[in-house]
């Protein structure tokens, strides 16, 4: 209790020691505060969707290469199989955009559809209505909180009706909180899946198991059943009605774990964008490089501590000559450990609050501080304050409460502690840095190269316009026609599809038995050659539709060069128009397919309306941006949603951007914190040999001499660090790389750069003191010690 009660000399020691006390302070606030953020971030993506009632019997369906079925393969396995109690078929992000019109107002919304019971599968909470009963009706509606605000404003939405299109209008039966923290996207409008066909218009575009891999099938299993273990048995059963399964293009039947869907891997990239997904990788990262930063604030304290324990020696010393035991001090130490590291908690859990909208916006997820407070996670909390604590006083408490009182009254033991554990402290400290510097190097120059990748087309200066939000097909004619007499717009195009979006899939099955997956884009010739598509070979074909082929689909279709037709099996044999230079889909990351572009010479020939409208712009980009969204405004009465093609590139690279962000902020914190000990080591390191120093300069030594000896002594710990830091760089990094097919070659300049970078600043953090050190009169120094 005594210890408890005399904690006024540390108060004093802090008070006497502000520089120490700031460094301090700082260091493990600020390590805290990203270690609260990211232990928040982490914990939310960890415990996706495990927060629903029935996780534990909830499953997906799958084939095992991507997510996504067929609407109504459900309830054929739920009528075959007696370990599934019930199905539930969700199809989101398909019609995301829906052009809806409230009063004069165009708007749109995000749809979702689903059975009847979603939320038997869901604990998702309504702020209004009863979840029973919510989707009763066939033409009941649940919207989210978000989109009641904007669509009824001030109106209770509870029984208005939505007027989705001519077909479909839909009554509000409840107000759903917007959906987190689940792999179900947060979607504006949720109702019957029944209703598909008054969306879709043709039957046959859903039916029949068509357009497999749009909707997410999930079933539950019965108490105490196994579904997995039928997946052979459903395997064959699915090769009897469903082609995927009958040409053996889907080899398997898989059933993913709702609590681990987030984060399931699969092999191929369709259906990945119906749900959402996490990334193990950056988590991984995330956590690694948070734990990094929370070592190097424990260093910095073990440091600063153990440079400090000469100052503190003489008042340990006296305590023992007073009666104090070893046992007594270790844990008086350890105790002043732990309020410094309580101290920086709170300091950083305020931090925290006030970055968390900044690391929200960056991590692509709300920061929930408020929803961590909970009675286990402040359990936690102390927990990891003690252990902290313990940790980052050990070692200062082992030195000083060994220290022998004779050593102290002599000053030899100041000397011996001088520089003994701090050296390897340093030499870690800035071996990763430098690590940290190179890893941010790299992954900058590899994102970069990717996002610069040539594509095969153009996407400089070229405004992509979603024309599936606009009202109608006229709406879309008009606003063309507008554009097009802008002074900043070349040229105008209309298509359905972009080699960015992919366009649509198509699959063609083959009397032979041969299957190809082409990608299919449909544009006018406008369109064309905005993108800059390069045609090998024009055969001058007459007629409203013109198909070419590219250079993949003719390896794959085996064709002849001087081919006249193409057989497209269910779509028919067409005059082959000519060939089309292949072109990269998507990013540079994308596996390419084979290629079919329908050439119309007028928009209004696309059999459809345009879902991307594509205006070449000229000049300053910018003001071309604001020119455009001027008329859009003015035409649809809607806000600006287009984006620049080279920007959705850019975009498509976002977890590795946001994985390079992250890194180099963490490299950033660990320079910092790196340099901020070194400052207050060189200092105390420097008054420690403040006799030395007095005694060289009696004997002749200059400034200079003494100047370099200084220097030299903190930046051969760089050296040392830079050394070891090579191969690390290598091995990581080297692996890093790896993990792309086009990829940068790991340039010795980045070793080099991080090591001159960290060496650089540290020159500049020892400079001052050693220089102050190097001038000082040797009298005063002599008559100090």
């Amino acid at each position: 209790m005594s210890n408890f009660l005399n904690l006024k000399s540390f108060f004093k020691f802090l008070g006497r020691n502000k520089a120490y006390t700031a460094i301090d302070l700082f260091g493990l606030s600020v390590s805290l505060m990203f270690v609260i953020l990211i232990a928040t971030y982490v914990t939310s993506e960890l415990t996706t969707d495990r927060y629903h009632e029935n996780v534990d019997r909830t499953f997906v369906l799958t084939d095992g290469e991507y997510v996504g079925s067929a609407w109504q393969i459900g309830y054929r396995l739920e009528e075959r199989y007696p370990e599934i109690e019930k199905v539930c078929h969700v199809m989101t992000r398909v019609w995301d955009k829906t052009p809806l019109r409230k009063g004069d107002a165009n708007m749109t919304a995000n749809l979702m559809l689903a059975d009847s019971m979603f939320f038997d599968f869901f604990s998702f909470p309504l702020v209004v209505g009863d979840k029973h009963t919510a989707l009763s009706a066939r033409n009941s509606a649940v919207i989210s909180q978000s989109f009641a605000n904007r669509y009824f404003a001030d109106e209770d939405p509870m029984g208005k009706t939505i007027r989705i299109n001519d077909k479909l209008s839909l009554t509000v039966n409840g107000i759903m909180k917007d959906i987190s923290n689940s792999v179900i996207p947060n979607e504006d409008i949720l109702f019957r899946i029944e209703n598909i066909h008054l969306l879709a218009g043709d039957e046959g575009m859903f039916g029949n198991y068509n357009s497999y891999g749009a909707t997410n099938v999930f079933v539950m299993e019965r108490e105490g059943a196994d579904i997995t273990a039928r997946s052979a048995d459903i395997r064959e059963y699915f090769a009897t009605f469903l082609k995927s399964y009958e040409v053996n293009k889907s080899k398997d039947v898989y059933f993913v774990p709702l609590k681990k869907l987030y984060f399931w891997e699969q092999n191929s990239p369709w259906g990945m964008y119906t749900i959402e997904r996490g990334n193990w990788q950056f988590v991984m990262i995330l956590m690694s490089v948070g734990l990094l930063i929370l070592i190097f604030a424990i260093i910095n304290y073990v440091n600063l501590t153990v440079a400090q324990t000469g100052f503190r020696a003489k008042e340990m010393a006296t305590r023992r000559l007073l009666g104090s035991s070893r046992k007594e001090l270790f844990s008086r130490l350890i105790m002043e450990s732990t309020l410094m590291t309580a101290a920086s908690f709170l300091f950083g859990l305020l931090l925290a609050f006030l970055f968390a909208p900044y690391a929200g916006d960056l991590l692509g997820r709300k920061i929930d501080l408020p929803g961590m407070f909970t009675p286990l996670n402040a359990l936690i909390v102390l927990l990891m304050i003690a252990l902290t604590g313990f940790i980052s006083g050990l070692l200062p408490a082992i030195v000083i409460s060994n220290a022998k009182p004779i050593e102290v009254v002599r000053g030899t033991f100041r000397k011996q502690t001088k520089m003994v554990f701090s050296k390897f402290f340093i030499v870690f400290q800035n071996t990763i840095t430098i690590c940290l510097i190179a890893a941010s190097l790299t992954m900058f120059l590899q994102v970069k190269y990717m996002i610069k990748a040539p594509l095969g087309y153009k996407t400089a200066n070229i405004i992509d316009i979603n024309g599936m939000e606009l009202p109608d097909d006229q709406t879309c004619f008009t606003l063309m026609n507008e554009l097009g007499q802008l002074a900043s717009v070349n040229r105008v195009g209309a298509g359905l599809g972009t080699p960015f979006n992919m366009g649509m899939n198509y699959t063609a099955r083959y009397a032979d038995g041969k299957t190809i997956s082409y990608q299919m884009i449909r544009c006018d010739k406008p369109f064309a050659d905005i993108l800059g598509f390069q045609f090998l070979r024009d055969n001058h074909v007459a007629g409203t539709s013109k198909y070419f082929i590219s250079e993949s689909a003719i390896r794959a279709l085996e064709m002849k060069e001087d081919a006249t037709n193409v057989d497209l099996s269910g779509w028919g044999t067409h005059p082959l128009a000519g060939i089309v230079k292949d072109f990269q889909l998507r990013n540079i990351l994308q596996k390419n397919s084979p290629m079919i572009i329908i050439l119309t010479d007028h928009a209004k020939d696309l059999d459809d309306k345009p879902w991307n409208i594509l205006v070449e712009v000229s000049g300053d980009p910018y003001a071309a941006r604001q020119e455009v969204a001027g008329t859009f405004k003015r035409v649809t009465g809607m806000d600006f949603t287009g984006k620049f093609m080279d920007e959705q590139v850019e975009e498509s690279f976002a977890v590795q951007s946001r994985t390079l962000t992250i890194v180099m902020i963490f490299a950033a914190i660990a320079v910092l914190i790196s340099l901020l000990g070194l400052l207050a080591m060189s200092t105390y390191f420097i008054q420690q040999r403040a006799a030395e120093i007095a005694v060289r300069k009696v004997f002749g030594s200059t400034n200079g001499q003494v100047l370099v000896r200084l220097v030299k002594a903190f930046l051969t710990y760089v050296a040392v660090a830079f050394i070891i830091a090579i191969p690390l760089i290598w091995h990581f990094m080297n692996g890093w790389l790896t993990g792309y097919s086009y990829r940068i070659v790991l340039s010795p300049w980045i070793y080099v750069a991080a090591g001159l970078f960290c060496l650089i600043i540290s020159f500049i953090t020892v400079f001052i003191q050693s220089y102050q050190a190097a001038i000082s009169n040797p009298i005063d120094s002599i008559k100090d010690n």
